[in-house]
C-alpha cells in the first residue's frame, strides 16, 4: 500500500459527519449502554472484592476469636495455617493473571469473563462444605486463579468499549465494586457464620454468568479476527443502539486501526501491506521488552509494590485480632465493617474527585494520609501498649478495657485514605498506559507481580510483628507511604483528560521522565493535509487513538 492522501474538503466533510452523529441520539442514550456493560464487569470486581475478604471473617472464627462463634465448628486454625489461610489465594492469582494476558486475545474478552466464574463457583461451593483444612486451602486457590484470570479480560474490556469521556469514571468504578465486595463480607460476618457467607457469595458468579451474555464482545477483537458484521453491531449497540450509518466513520477508524496492528513490525514501519505469516506468541512477547512497554511498566510496577506495603494490605486478613490487641472500644468483626465502609465510601468520594483533581493530586492526598495514620498509629502501640504485646495472642475486652479510640480512629482513616487513591489508582492506569499491542499481556503480568507482592506481604505480616512489634510493623508500613509520596510527586504523570494517543507518545519518548503528558493539538485541529506514510498527522489519529490505538508505529 502506498501513500494515502486525502482531500481536505472530504475530510472537513467527514467531519462534519461525525460531528452531527453524536447529536442524533442523546449523550444519556449514547452512554447508557457503555455504562450498562462496564457494570455487568464489574460484577465480576464485586466478586474479587469478596474473595479478597473472606479469610478476614474465616481466621477468626477458626481461631476462636470471635464471641459470637458457631458452636458446631469442628475446623480450627494455628498462627501458622492462618497465615497460610490469608495469603496462599495471592501466590496463585499470578498464574491466572500471566495465562489470562494469553487466553484473553484467542477467546475473546466476553467468553473470559464467563468463564473465569466457573472456578468460583466451585470455590464458593467448598468452602460451605469444608470438612477439612485441605479443603479450605483448596477453596482459596480456587478463588486466587479466578481472581487472577479477571485481570486481563476486565481491564481490556472496558479500555475498548469506552468513550474517552467517560473511561476514567468507568475505570475508577472499579475500586467501588471491589470495595462493596469487601464491606458485604465484612458486614455478613457479624450476622451469619463464614460458611452461611460463602454460600450467600455464591450468588454472584452464578448473577454475572447470566449478566456477561447480554453485553456484546469488544468491537476491536472482532475485527481482529475478522468478524466484521458482528463488530459493527457490537459498536451499534455501544453507541445508544443506532443504525449503522450513525458510527460510520467510528468503525471505518477501527478497521483502520485494526488492519494496521494487526501487521507485523517491518510492514508496519514500511506502511505495506504484511506479506508476512501472522506474528507469533514469541514475536508478540517481544513487545513486552520494548521501551513504550518497559517504561510504563516500570512505573506501574513500583506503584504495585507501594500499594502492597502501604496502610491495609498487609494486615486485612487479620483485622479482627489486630482490633482487638489495640483494645479498640467496639469487637473487632464490627470495626471491620465499618473499615470496609469506609473504603467503599472513600472509593465514591474518588469516584467524583478524580475528574476534577487529576489522578495525581488524589494520589498524592491518599499517600499523605495513610503514611501519617500508620506513623501516629506506631507511635500509639510504643507509648501505650506493653511490650512483646500481638495481635496472635488472645485477648480480653478487660486487658485493656476498650480504651483504643484512638487508634480505632486511625484504623479507619487508613482504610478511608487507602481507597481514595493508591489503592485505585494503579489499577486505572492499567487501562491507560500499555501500548494496544502489548495491552493484553502486560496488564496480565503487572496483576501477577501485584498479587506475589501481596502474597509476601500477607505472608510476613506474623514475622514483621514479631520481629519488629505492632508499633514497629505500623513505622514501617508509614514510611513506605513517605517513599511512595515522593516518588508519585517526581514521576507519575497526570493521565487524566489526555487520549491514549497522548499517553503513548509520551512513554515512548526515551530519556528524562517527565510528569506532564503534553496535549497534542495537532490532534484536534483541522488538518491543512492529511497523509499516512508510517503517521496519521490529523484529528483522525487522535479519534484512533483515543481508543487504544497505535497508528504512530513506535518500533523502540
Amino acid at each position: 500500500m502506498g501513500k494515502t492522501s486525502y482531500n481536505v474538503s472530504e475530510v472537513k466533510n467527514q467531519e462534519t459527519k461525525s460531528s452531527e452523529a453524536p447529536d442524533e441520539v442523546s449523550k444519556f442514550r449514547r452512554f447508557l449502554p457503555q455504562i450498562l456493560a462496564s457494570t455487568a464487569k464489574n460484577f465480576l470486581l464485586l466478586d474479587l472484592g469478596l474473595s479478597v475478604a473472606i479469610p478476614t471473617i474465616i481466621i477468626p472464627a477458626l481461631r476462636g476469636s470471635l464471641a459470637n462463634a458457631d458452636p458446631t465448628e469442628m475446623l480450627t486454625l494455628t498462627e501458622e495455617e492462618a497465615s497460610w489461610l490469608g495469603s496462599i489465594a495471592f501466590i496463585c492469582q499470578p498464574v491466572g493473571s500471566v495465562l489470562s494476558g494469553w487466553v484473553t486475545e484467542p477467546l475473546g474478552r466476553k467468553l473470559s469473563m464467563i468463564l473465569v466464574n466457573i472456578p468460583h463457583i466451585i470455590a464458593w461451593i467448598m468452602l460451605y462444605y469444608a470438612g477439612s483444612l485441605s479443603e479450605l486451602y483448596t477453596a482459596a486457590i480456587l478463588l486466587g486463579l479466578g481472581v487472577g484470570f479477571m485481570e486481563a479480560p476486565i481491564i481490556t474490556y472496558v479500555g475498548e468499549i469506552s468513550e474517552p469521556a467517560i473511561r476514567g469514571i468507568l475505570t475508577s468504578c472499579a475500586g467501588v465494586s471491589v470495595m462493596l465486595g469487601v464491606f458485604i463480607v465484612y458486614f455478613l460476618g457479624t450476622v451469619v457464620t463464614w460458611r452461611v457467607a460463602a454460600l450467600i457469595c455464591l450468588t454472584v458468579p452464578l448473577s454475572t454468568l447470566v449478566a456477561i451474555c447480554f453485553v456484546p464482545e469488544t468491537p476491536l477483537w472482532l475485527l481482529s479476527k475478522g468478524r466484521v458484521d458482528q463488530a459493527e453491531k457490537s459498536l451499534q449497540w455501544l453507541r445508544g443502539w443506532v443504525s449503522s450509518s450513525a458510527v460510520q466513520d467510528e468503525f471505518r477508524q477501527l478497521q483502520q486501526y485494526s488492519a494496521n496492528s494487526n501487521k507485523c513490525g517491518t510492514c508496519q514501519k514500511k506502511n505495506i501491506p504484511c506479506i508476512h505469516p501472522p506474528e507469533t506468541i514469541f514475536q508478540r512477547g517481544k513487545e513486552l521488552l520494548r521501551h513504550r512497554t518497559l517504561k510504563p511498566f516500570s512505573l506501574v510496577f513500583l506503584l504495585f509494590l507501594f500499594l502492597n506495603f502501604t496502610g491495609l494490605a498487609a494486615m486485612r486478613p487479620f483485622m479482627v485480632q489486630i482490633f482487638q490487641a489495640y483494645g479498640t472500644p467496639i469487637d473487632g468483626s464490627r470495626g471491620t465493617v465499618i473499615v470496609g465502609l469506609m473504603g467503599f465510601i472513600a472509593n465514591i468520594f474518588m469516584l467524583l474527585s478524580v475528574a476534577k483533581m487529576g489522578k495525581r493530586v488524589v494520589c498524592l492526598i491518599s499517600l499523605t494520609g495513610v503514611s501519617l495514620a500508620c506513623l501516629a498509629l506506631g507511635f500509639y502501640a510504643y507509648t501505650t501498649l506493653p511490650t512483646g504485646w500481638s495481635s496472635f495472642d488472645k485477648h480480653t475486652d478487660s486487658e485493656l478495657d476498650g480504651t483504643g479510640t484512638f487508634p480505632m480512629i486511625l484504623f479507619f482513616g487508613i482504610s478511608f485514605f487507602t481507597s481514595f487513591g493508591i489503592a485505585s489508582i494503579p489499577w486505572m492506569l492499567l487501562s491507560e498506559v500499555f501500548p494496544f499491542k502489548s495491552r493484553g499481556m502486560a496488564t496480565g503480568i503487572s496483576a501477577a507481580l501485584n498479587y506475589v507482592m501481596a502474597f509476601i506481604t500477607t505472608k510476613t505480616y506474623l514475622n514483621v510483628e514479631h520481629g519488629l512489634g505492632l508499633h514497629g510493623a505500623a513505622w514501617l508500613y508509614g514510611s513506605i507511604g513517605v517513599l511512595a509520596f515522593i516518588f508519585v510527586y517526581f514521576f507519575l504523570p497526570e493521565t487524566e483528560k489526555r487520549t491514549l494517543e497522548e499517553i503513548e507518545m509520551h512513554f515512548s519518548l526515551k530519556g528524562k521522565t517527565m510528569r506532564n503528558i503534553e496535549i497534542q493539538k495537532k490532534s484536534v485541529e483541522a488538518p491543512t493535509d492529511v497523509k499516512v506514510d508510517g503517521k496519521i498527522e490529523n484529528s483522525l489519529a487522535a479519534s484512533i487513538g483515543s481508543m487504544g490505538c497505535d497508528n504512530k508505529g513506535f518500533e523502540r
